[in-house]
This record gives C-alpha cells, sequence and structure tokens, in this order.
C-alpha cells in the first residue's frame, strides 16, 4: 500500500489551507454570532422565546520578555507583545455531542526583525451514538505556527519556522456482547514545513488503521488487545516506511477519580531503503481530577519520525505532565513539564548518530476578577541539547497579561 502522490505534485499553501480549513468550520459561527446578538437584543426588549447559543470568545492582550528569541546557543532577547482570541463551541445532546476551540495568536518583537509569528489552530470533536450499540468519535486538529512543538514528534525542535499540521482521528466502536466491544479506527497526519531546508526532510503524511478488542473484565476494568499498521510516506525524505504494532493492555479506574490506562508490545518497522528491524513499544495515562485539582500524566517509547539531520530511525521515550490546582476560588496554578528522549540511528539500526534531549516547563497563575476579566503572570523555560555539529539552546519566557471573556 503505497500513499505516495505523483511525481507532479500539486502543492498547496499550508497558510491558505489553514484559513481554508477554519472558515469552512467556522461557517456557521457568523451565522450563530448574529443569532446571538438577536437573543441579547431581544431579552432586553423581554422576548425570551430565541434559544441560548453555547459560544465563548476570550481575547487577551500579553506583554513579556524572551531571552532567546532565535533559538541560538547565543542567545538574542527581546521585549515582545502578544494578542490570542480564542472562540469555543459547545453542544451536547443526548446522540450527538460537538465542541469546537478556534485559537488565533499574533507576536511582535520588538528587539529582533523578522520573528512576528501568526499562528492558528482549531479543534473539532463530535460523538455520535447510532445506537446502544454503535457510536462514532471523531477529532480533527489543524495548526499553523512558527514555533517547535515540545508535546509530539512533528519536527526539529532547534528552529522557528512556519510549518502546518494536522492530526485526525476516526473511531467507530460497536459493543457485540454486554462486555466484549470492538473499536476501529483511522488517524490521518500531515506534516509540512514551508523552508525548503527543513521541509526536504520533514514533510510526510503518516495513515494509521487500528483494529482493538476490549472486555469488560469488571465495572472497573477492561482488558485490551490492538493491532495497528502505520504508513509513512515522505515528499522527498528516502525515509518511507510502514510499522506493524501488536499490542495488549489493561484500562483501569483504581478509584473514582484515578484511572489508569496502559498498552505494551511489539513493534516491526520496515524501511522502505534500509531494511527491517523490531522495538518494543509502550504508551501510557494516569489521570486524576477532583473538584478543585487536575493531573495528567502520559508517557510512550517506540519507534518516532526522526527530526535530526543524518538519522533513518529514531527510538524515542517521550514523557509529558499537566496539574492545575485551585489555590483558592479566585486563584489557580498551572504547571506543565514535558520531556523527550532521542536515541537516534544512521544508515543501520547499529550505527548511531548520538541522543538528544528536549525539556519544555511552563508555570501558571490566574487570577479571576470577576466573570468577564482574569489576569495572569507566566514562565517558560526550554532546554535543547546539541547533537553532533548542531549546537544546542536554553530559553526562559517571562510574561503576564489580561484577559476578557464574552
Amino acid at each position: 500500500m503505497s500513499n505516495s502522490p505523483g511525481p507532479d505534485r500539486n502543492r498547496v499553501d499550508p497558510l491558505a489551507f489553514m484559513l481554508l480549513f477554519a472558515a469552512c468550520l467556522l461557517a456557521p459561527v457568523g451565522k450563530i454570532l448574529s443569532q446571538e446578538a438577536l437573543t441579547s437584543a431581544s431579552e432586553a426588549a423581554g422576548l425570551g422565546w430565541l434559544p441560548a447559543v453555547p459560544v465563548q470568545i476570550t481575547a487577551g492582550l500579553d506583554m513579556g520578555y524572551d531571552d532567546n528569541v532565535t533559538l541560538s546557543s547565543s542567545g538574542q532577547g527581546s521585549v515582545f507583545a502578544r494578542e490570542n482570541v480564542v472562540l469555543t463551541y459547545a453542544r451536547p445532546s443526548e446522540r450527538t455531542q460537538v465542541s469546537l476551540i478556534g485559537v488565533g495568536r499574533f507576536s511582535q518583537y520588538f528587539d529582533v526583525s523578522g520573528q512576528n509569528e501568526t499562528t492558528g489552530n482549531v479543534t473539532l470533536s463530535l460523538t455520535h451514538n447510532f445506537s446502544s450499540r454503535l457510536s462514532f468519535y471523531a477529532s480533527v486538529y489543524g495548526t499553523y505556527q512558527n514555533e517547535p512543538n515540545f508535546t509530539s514528534n512533528v519536527g526539529p525542535q532547534n528552529v522557528r519556522t512556519p510549518f502546518f499540521d494536522t492530526v485526525d482521528l476516526f473511531a467507530l466502536t460497536y459493543h457485540w456482547l454486554s462486555r466484549f466491544s470492538m473499536v476501529t479506527s483511522y488517524t490521518f497526519e500531515r506534516v509540512q514545513y514551508t523552508s525548503s531546508s527543513t521541509g526536504n526532510s520533514q514533510n510526510r503524511v503518516q495513515n494509521t488503521f487500528g483494529e482493538e478488542l476490549q472486555f469488560n473484565l469488571t465495572s472497573r476494568t477492561v482488558l485490551l488487545g490492538e493491532y495497528r499498521f502505520e504508513a509513512i510516506d515522505y515528499d522527498t525524505a528516502p525515509l518511507n516506511s510502514t510499522t506493524n504494532f501488536v499490542l495488549a493492555g489493561i484500562n483501569h479506574n483504581l478509584t473514582e477519580h484515578l484511572m489508569v490506562h496502559v498498552r505494551g508490545g511489539e513493534s516491526f518497522r520496515s524501511l522502505e531503503n534500509d531494511g527491517n528491524m523490531a522495538s518494543p513499544y509502550f504508551e501510557g495515562t494516569l489521570g486524576y481530577v477532583r473538584s478543585n485539582h487536575s493531573l495528567n500524566w502520559t508517557t510512550s517509547y517506540g519507534y518516532e519520525s526522526p527530526t535530526a539531520t543524518g538519522t533513518t530511525t529514531t527510538k524515542t521515550w517521550r514523557t509529558g505532565l499537566n496539574l492545575t490546582y485551585d489555590l483558592t476560588s479566585r486563584l489557580s496554578s498551572t504547571t506543565g513539564v514535558y520531556y523527550h528522549h532521542d536515541e537516534n540511528q544512521g544508515g543501520t539500526e547499529t550505527s548511531s548518530t548520538g541522543t538528544q534531549d528536549s525539556l519544555d516547563l511552563n508555570l501558571g497563575l490566574r487570577y479571576t476578577v470577576n466573570k468577564h476579566f482574569s489576569l495572569h503572570l507566566d514562565y517558560n523555560h526550554t532546554t535543547q541539547s546539541s547533537l553532533g555539529s548542531t549546537p544546542g539552546y536554553t530559553r526562559n519566557r517571562y510574561f503576564g497579561g489580561v484577559t476578557y471573556t464574552y
């Protein structure tokens, strides 16, 4: 099976595609906002018969300092300003649940030229229950940005360059028996950099098909068996591959507030130009939710798409932790830590090209003034180790701002 486009590929500008994609998703929103304005006017006139529309818009302004805008080993700092707009839409129902989050952001650096950034991302999720046995889930995510991504395997973390990334998941669940169900899934990912120097090694399409069997051992424990097939097709880099995953796992609710999801097994990768290889694969999630705080921890180990020059195979241990805590009724804190360790190989699996470590730390405080206004202070620290002739860097960002929700 090949997903390679023909030799006369027609390239779509990612920014134009992103704007078109967002416009398609947000097309009904103009009507919604108009209806909301009409609703407010009618309520002021004493007409309360119009339905409420679940749309929320948040606008914000941040000011701060970045001590390494260009991600270089020497570092070049700058004061920056950032404007943010976030739109959320959620409409739950008995059979269909829909939610949408759209984010637009513009960052301006006053002391370093050529580093201003315009970004946007859209996340759409939909759940539909056809019957008590059959349900459908879809999650569509798209982003266009300059900043490197430390939370997933998109591309190199030592360059600031525009790229488009979309990850789209579609899953169908069927309950054959009261305790036995089957989940069929398909995931599509597209990574495209506008810079040819980065895009020549990173632009790719990834298709993943999965079949999972679930058995409810108890009301709190589900046993899993899963097979996945993944095909990665690069635009120009000679790194095309297919990977087969054979996994077993468990979903277990330790308490009503604490749950654990674990999957592990073996992965078998076939590189188009470099033979076959195998590696253990593992992924896990731990979630804890209470009334005033929540914690989410994810970790994984296995093959990932290589991001370092001269690398054909990368095995990565990746972990991320998010913690939110309400200190008072008005004051809340957030903590995010993302770390990954890459083991890079060259022409053969035994030809090591070195290891690389990346760390991204986020700390924040948020104070709610009233239902519309809130203030926040944030700190971000990034460390990227060197690899061969590619130097590492550190980066610190300090910023604060105000948001208004309506």
